[in-house]
């Protein structure tokens, strides 16, 4: 079946549907402009990040431009797409395509009336923001490239795993998965040194396995196999941790959503030498997937890490992998 077979459940064709574009805006000290929605607006009150909607047969990097000039007075220079999610609200369907925005030209002020305000990235989380923003905000400050360890157990001993991460963190690499095999244990003294490494390095890690064992190690959040996904019915650990998700299509990224996930991965995009019997989905298939998701999506599955601006282009955030993401052959 199809990724994209299983669809119809999830949008429903009478609701109306519209395609917002919206900007991260920096100052010189790294804080966000957001802007408060107006009264008799919908969503009214709540802060978001700049925007508006694109009409029709307009580009979405245009629309944004536009928007921003219109509301904020503001001229646009180099912008580059972020990520997009779908959110169905009750009265109507958002699409929501975020897009860097390198520099602009002028003092942002509200011409319209509406309420502006930096905010440092880490206070984003705490303002009351609409469902569709929600996702995103995390992402500012994660790695578009996620390396994806090989079990330990086929290296010769700890400390040369151990070797193969750290040469992952100075290679680069800010967001890691640690990934056992299957019943592999790992000892307390490698999960120490993981947490030290990566924290030294401003990285994060992500840790796979049972989850009663993994739920206490002192990794940055949890990366759920399809299995657990599908067996479990609420979110395992705090929000002030990141979860993640193995995907394959739409429906198990909605039980992603479910969750409370911050992102998923989508795999096989393309061949893959790890699954060969696996039928990759293409590029094409990738970008319809994500024009519906509600959380934001990595591609997985024969991925470069120069891949990551095509998946950034069909509306996904970035690309995960292992052989090319610092760790050679698995």
């Amino acid at each position: 079946m199809s990724p994209v077979d299983e669809q119809n459940g999830h949008d429903d064709a009478a609701r109306p549907r519209i395609d917002v574009a919206a900007g991260v805006l920096r100052d010189g000290d790294g804080r966000v402009l957001v802007s408060r929605r107006l009264p008799g607006r919908h969503l009214e009150g709540r802060w978001e990040f700049p925007g508006g909607k694109i009409e029709d047969g307009e580009p979405p990097h245009r629309a944004l431009a536009r928007e921003l000039a219109e509301e904020l007075g503001i001229e646009t220079g180099p912008m580059r797409p972020l990520v997009s999610v779908t959110h169905a609200y009750p009265e109507k369907t958002v699409r929501l395509r975020l897009f860097e925005v390198h520099s602009f030209a002028g003092t942002p002020e509200g011409r319209e009336g509406q309420a502006l305000k930096w905010v440092g990235v880490d206070e984003l989380r705490a303002l009351d923001m609409p469902e569709a923003d929600r996702p995103l905000v995390r992402l500012l400050g994660l790695d578009a490239h996620y390396s994806i360890s090989p079990s330990p157990a086929s290296f010769e001993t700890p400390d040369a795993f151990l070797a193969a991460w750290q040469a992952c963190l100075d290679a680069g690499f800010r967001l890691l998965r640690l990934r056992p095999g299957p019943d592999e244990r790992i000892a307390d003294a490698l999960i120490g040194a993981i947490a030290e490494r990566t924290r030294a390095a401003g990285a994060r890690w992500l840790a796979s396995g049972p989850l009663e064992s993994i739920v206490d190690w002192p990794c940055d959040g949890i990366h759920l196999t399809t299995r657990q996904l599908v067996e479990n019915h609420r979110r395992p650990i705090g929000a002030d941790r990141l979860l993640a998700a193995s995907c394959h299509d739409l429906e198990e990224i909605h039980m992603a959503a479910g969750l409370d996930a911050d992102f998923v991965t989508l795999s096989p995009v393309a061949a893959t030498s790890s699954h060969p019997g696996a039928v990759p989905m293409g590029w094409g298939d990738f970008e319809r997937v994500v024009a519906l998701s509600p959380l934001p999506v990595l591609a997985l599955g024969g991925m470069e890490p120069d891949d990551w601006g095509r998946a950034r282009a069909a509306g996904g955030f970035g690309v995960a992998g292992i052989r090319a993401f610092g760790w050679g052959e698995p």
